[in-house]
């Protein structure tokens, strides 16, 4: 057929196709639940902007009232003030008094896709003592809830959007067979490629626009700030009509074969449901058949053995550490009278140091899910989309594990601040209060804390990691319909 005669049918299809009552009753609830999703996830991000403005607040008012205890206690008192109730001496402040957090605000498409992010904690409180940085801490949330997962804008775009396109398809495409009429159009001067082909095309020029209009009408009423969001939406968009396309030709592959309606709408259920739940989780327990990683109740007896360890030869470790450092090597003596803070700074990296190997294979596990999770995507283009869709978002998995590393690197920073300071004290003169004060005031300096700072990756940097998933979908609605188009060289002989 002529590319003239093609674009007449395509016109026709296309009114033909709009005028379905089914099309618009599918796209209205498509639309819809875009809308709803999209409002569900930016509550909850909301929410947790909010406690994390919350946080900063109260942290900010905390320092406030750490101020002007310190003025307080500068003021001439009788009385023994205890370190750990004295924020002007350092140990007492870096132990009892210092608080401060790492916070992981949303980005400005975080209503796309809820991903990782009710499930992992916005904002971990920062101490010295904590083992490699990370507090176990968490929202609370019904466990119940989060089992099963909550409805959002992308799990609209992930698992509605391919049964919409199994409806129209499987209707659509198979009415004339279901009634009679493939007959009467196969005698006219038409070939299976072109009737078809017009058909599913009709059916993705109505379906990619509405798509496009709904999610950024959705994304718009859940309060995201288009303009400021352009870069990952305009990416988000690119991915949403490769998924599409990859539906939409894997239904023309289907329809190809010319079955009716019910057989074509189960073969495409089937098909989703393989890809959408079989594949992940065969995919999810042959990682961790192949990653194994420690489970929770060895870390937590690892732990329990090496501080019990510690507990019992405290003073021998810190002893050793002060022999190894020539301006505390003269007074080893003092080893049994320093305060539990102060014995921290020695005790706490022997405890990592003692974990280290648990943690790194805990690491190592991980990250080998994580490939495996990374390699499964490309089995399967719903579990494909939603993680990139995450990514765009900033809830995805890869981003809170820079957070991590980022509230790690700034314990370390606070230690290299902090641990001088108390360890300055221990050759310092014994009598420590001024005499004329009831603090001991040999810390003061607040303002001069590390502040915590966690910069974000670039709009490119997000887009870049989603490409290759956009490329793939492409790759194969293009494989899908060339194998629909060889299948259709001429009308099935049992018509």
């Amino acid at each position: 057929m002529s590319a003239p005669a093609f674009a007449s049918l395509l016109r026709w299809e296309l009114r033909q196709v709009g005028r379905n009552r089914l099309l618009w009753l599918v796209l209205a609830i498509l639309v819809l639940a875009m809308g709803w999703g999209a409002l569900s996830g930016a509550t909850l991000h909301r929410q947790q902007d909010a406690a994390i403005e919350h946080a900063r607040q109260a942290d900010a008012a905390w320092m406030q009232q750490v101020r002007e205890r310190a003025q307080r206690y500068a003021a001439p008192a009788t009385g023994e003030l205890p370190y750990w109730q004295d924020p002007t001496d350092a140990a007492g402040f870096s132990r009892y008094f210092l608080r401060t957090q790492a916070f992981k605000p949303h980005l400005p498409l975080s209503a796309l896709a809820v991903g990782a992010s009710d499930l992992l904690p916005a904002r971990l409180p920062v101490k010295l003592e904590t083992p490699f940085g990370i507090e176990p801490v968490y929202d609370f949330e019904n466990p119940r809830g989060l089992a099963l997962g909550r409805f959002d804008l992308g799990f609209v775009l992930v698992y509605l959007l391919p049964i919409a396109c199994i409806l129209l398809i499987g209707l659509l495409t198979s009415f004339e067979r279901d009634n009679g009429m493939l007959r009467l159009i196969a005698a006219q001067h038409v070939g299976p490629r072109a009737w078809l082909g017009a058909r599913i095309a009709a059916i993705a020029l109505w379906l990619a626009p509405s798509v496009v209009l709904g999610l950024l009408a959705a994304l718009a009423l859940a309060g995201t700030d288009l303009t400021a969001a352009a870069p990952e939406l305009l990416t988000a968009i690119a991915l949403v009509l490769a998924y599409l396309a990859f539906w939409l030709a894997l239904g023309f592959a289907v329809a190809a074969s010319w079955s009716s309606a019910a057989a074509a709408i189960s073969t495409l259920v089937a098909v989703w449901a393989l890809l959408t739940i079989g594949v992940p989780l065969a995919g999810g327990a042959a990682a961790a058949a192949f990653a194994p990683a420690p489970s929770a109740a060895s870390m937590v007896d690892a732990q329990r053995r090496a501080n019990d360890a510690i507990a019992e030869h405290r003073d021998e470790i810190v002893a050793a550490a002060f022999r190894r450092r020539t301006d505390l090597a003269t007074v080893v003596e003092r080893v049994g009278s320093i305060d539990y803070a102060t014995r921290l700074s020695f005790l706490t990296p022997e405890l990592e140091r003692r974990l280290q190997p648990l943690q790194r294979q805990q690491t190592q596990a991980r990250i080998g899910r994580e490939r495996a999770a990374d390699l499964i995507a490309y089995l399967s283009p719903s579990l494909g989309l939603q993680s990139a869709l995450a990514t765009l978002a900033g809830t995805d998995l890869a981003r809170h594990r820079r957070f991590e590393a980022q509230t790690r690197a700034y314990q370390l920073r606070l230690r290299d601040w902090f641990y001088p300071r108390l360890q300055r004290q221990i050759v310092a003169t014994p009598a420590r209060t001024p005499a004329d004060s009831y603090g001991r005031l040999n810390f003061t300096d607040y303002d001069a804390i590390p502040v915590w700072s966690g910069p974000q990756a670039p709009p490119s940097a997000r887009a870049g990691r989603v490409a290759p998933i956009a490329l793939w979908l492409c790759l194969l609605a293009a494989a899908l319909t060339a194998w629909a188009l060889s299948r259709l060289r001429h009308w099935p002989t049992e018509l």
